[in-house]
């Protein structure tokens, strides 16, 4: 009777073992895949992503001619969108992150405007299908008050004529 006690005890032991074992493994699986830290390549956010949450100021939707000077030489761009504090810039290739650049635009009927900046993204390695316009996010660095009214000057104007 005593060894009955003790086998019965052994295999209870050993399923509550293996239920918590098999917790703790799904616990893990389910931190990796919806953790808040998603320290983990390749992890799952349930949260959605706003590319708009993160912009400090409004974009105006434009067309505007374009050219970029830096470290790899001047390229013809389009600016799709442009606020006080950068730019979409549709290039192939865009530049690399943190590249410095000088972007002159070119707005139709006005005169054009050098600017300094930074490459802040890019859509260098999202797949074609995914993507309308292959190019890079820039944001505008260490210009001077003069530069900064003049781009202030170009957007209020553009909001201007949408009214």
């Amino acid at each position: 009777m005593n060894s009955n006690i003790i086998v019965n005890s052994l295999g209870v032991g050993g399923i509550v073992f293996f239920v918590l074992l098999m917790v703790w493994f799904v616990a893990i699986y389910m931190k990796r895949r919806v953790g808040p830290d998603q320290a983990t390549p390749g992890a799952v956010s349930l949260k959605k992503i706003s590319w708009d949450e993160k912009r400090k100021q409004p974009r105006l939707s434009v067309s505007w001619k374009a050219s970029v000077e830096s470290a790899a030489g001047t390229v013809n761009v389009q600016v799709k969108d442009v606020s006080h504090g950068g730019a979409f810039v549709v290039c192939t290739p865009p530049l690399e992150l943190k590249s410095r650049l000088v972007i002159t635009l070119a707005p139709t009927d006005q005169e054009p405007l050098g600017l300094n900046a930074e490459v802040v993204w890019s859509n260098a390695n999202v797949p074609a299908d995914k993507i309308i316009n292959r190019g890079m996010g820039i944001r505008f660095v260490d210009n001077d008050e003069t530069v900064r009214n003049r781009l202030n000057q170009l957007i209020v104007g553009c909001f201007d004529e949408d009214i």
